[in-house]
């Protein structure tokens, strides 16, 4: 038996009670809001004949972390800092949390939100304390309409959830216009739809309070610069790789510019994180976050063409040592660039799951890999014109990656549902 939300949309006025009592419980600070209600509204003017009739139609959402059954925050989070109870409710360690905020982009409920104070990240916590003294969440006390309220529930018969309360059995939150699709996540929530839920699907509907319940788009400069760099470095290694088994020399001493791209690449990211010391927790759950995923093959490539670097700059080892050392080293920076292309394609966000995301991240890393370690080489060849060409070329290039990375972070909120 696990808790659950219980929300009547037909009958809620929109008073904002829970959303009020959620703050005033937890002292959240300006900007952050556990439980939220959306006012979806829609509709307007339709000509019958020759007479205009108005047909607007309007409800609320009271919606904060639904504890679902699948959470995709607690398989995301590479520091592990958020666990499930036996009850159901999902919990974030705020000391084991290093402030990454990839729990916020996987939540299509946009859950989990970020405290600059604490350098962590927060969400609605079922008022787990009230629970555990037998008193209901401060949210479910403070509705005066008895809208919203919740209880234990199970999962007995398909696609409904039974209350051990008097509570009626609704369907699982569905359909209901703005939220993503249950089976993503499966939300611990019923609700019962407002009577004109329906035509929010069929008709242009709209969050009429998006100001004050929507995401904030963060302009990520620190992991557009980490992305990149770490795609160049890798495409650069692969370049230098096959000119060297192309017996061209020339490019033997440019090895030792890309393990200082990758500690740049990684330092940068540093900087999107809101507890820095932690970072060394991004490890933790390597078993189901591509982050730690990434962050460990990011570490070990850059290590590994840091070596490569010193055996090809002192000529140590034989040549098919020396091949050996540079194939794997290309095999780890491929897997990095799989493992970052895999950080976005999250099942939550459908404009990054596709294979558009891989495809634009290896595009990124050969073009601008080939342009960065093209333009010397030339130069080191006495092709002084074609070196001007390439550098140019590789200018260009970074900027037009550079505004790609920023429309696909961008894309993300665009195209949230809640």
């Amino acid at each position: 038996m696990t808790y659950a939300f219980y929300f009547d949309s037909s009958a809620c006025s929109g008073c904002k009670a829970c959303q009020a009592a959620c703050k005033d419980k937890h002292n959240l600070p300006v900007g952050i809001l556990w439980r939220r209600v959306y006012e979806v509204s829609g509709g307007g003017w339709t000509r019958r004949d020759n007479a205009w009739v108005n047909d607007v139609f309007a409800y609320n959402l009271s919606m904060a972390c639904n504890h679902c059954a699948k959470p995709i925050c607690a398989e995301v989070c590479p520091a592990r800092a958020i666990t499930k109870r036996a009850d159901g409710i999902v919990l974030i360690d705020a000391d084991k949390c290093i402030g990454c905020k990839y729990c916020s982009w996987a939540c299509p409920y946009g859950a989990p939100q970020y405290d600059d104070e604490h350098g962590c990240m927060t969400k609605c916590t079922f008022c787990f304390d009230n629970i555990d003294a037998g008193l209901p969440p401060a949210c479910v006390a403070a509705c005066p309409l008895r809208t919203l309220e919740f209880a234990t529930e199970s999962t007995e018969n398909t696609g409904k959830k039974k209350a051990n309360s008097g509570l009626s059995v609704f369907p699982v939150a569905e359909n209901v216009y703005p939220l993503p699709q249950a089976s993503l996540t499966e939300p611990a929530l019923v609700i019962k739809p407002h009577k004109d839920a329906h035509r929010a699907n069929e008709q242009l509907a709209q969050i009429a309070n998006r100001e004050e319940v929507g995401r904030s788009e963060n302009r990520e400069y620190s992991l557009v610069i980490f992305t990149l760099l770490a795609q160049m470095a890798v495409g650069s290694f692969g370049v230098l790789a096959a000119m060297m088994w192309l017996e061209n020399n020339s490019s033997r001493n440019l090895f030792v510019v890309i393990a200082p791209m990758m500690v740049l690449a990684m330092l940068a990211s540093f900087l999107h994180l809101g507890s820095p010391f932690k970072a060394w927790r991004a490890f933790a759950n390597l078993r189901s976050s591509w982050l730690s995923r990434e962050i460990l093959l990011a570490t070990l490539f850059a290590g590994a063409s840091a070596f490569v670097a010193v055996t090809q700059w002192l000529n140590m080892g034989t040549p098919s040592m020396q091949n050996s050392f540079i194939g794997a080293t290309a095999l780890l920076g491929i897997a990095l660039i799989i493992s970052m292309a895999n950080v976005y394609r999250l099942r939550t966000i459908t404009v990054w799951n596709t294979w558009a995301t891989p495809l634009a991240f290896f595009r990124a890393a050969f073009v601008l890999g080939a342009l960065f370690v093209g333009a010397p080489i030339a130069f080191i060849e006495n092709t002084g014109l074609i070196g001007i060409v390439l550098g140019i070329g590789f200018g260009v290039a970074f900027v037009i990656e550079v505004k790609n990375r920023f429309v696909f972070y961008a894309s993300r909120i665009k195209n949230q549902s809640v």
